[in-house]
């Protein structure tokens, strides 16, 4: 359900941007400038990656959520 216009006068659909967009393109804007490819930007991601495991920080490879163990419940629980 849209709400009335009368509750946001200062909206107008025709000029109004969305921040969080902004800031995304914005980020698309300057990764598509420091990386030609996208195997520049997977090389780029790979090397951090490699770094932080030198430094001790681990990454998850992939989640999977088929494998999550399912959460036991204690009987004490009501």
């Amino acid at each position: 359900m849209k709400e009335a216009p009368e509750k946001h006068p200062e909206y107008d659909p025709e000029t109004y941007t969305d921040p969080i967009l902004e800031e995304c393109y914005r980020i698309k804007a300057e990764i598509s400038a420091q990386f030609k490819t996208l195997d520049e930007f997977f090389a780029y991601l790979k090397a951090g990656e490699e770094e932080d495991k030198r430094n001790g920080i681990k990454h998850v490879s992939y989640y999977d959520p088929s494998k999550r163990l399912p959460i036991k419940k204690s009987d004490n629980d009501d």
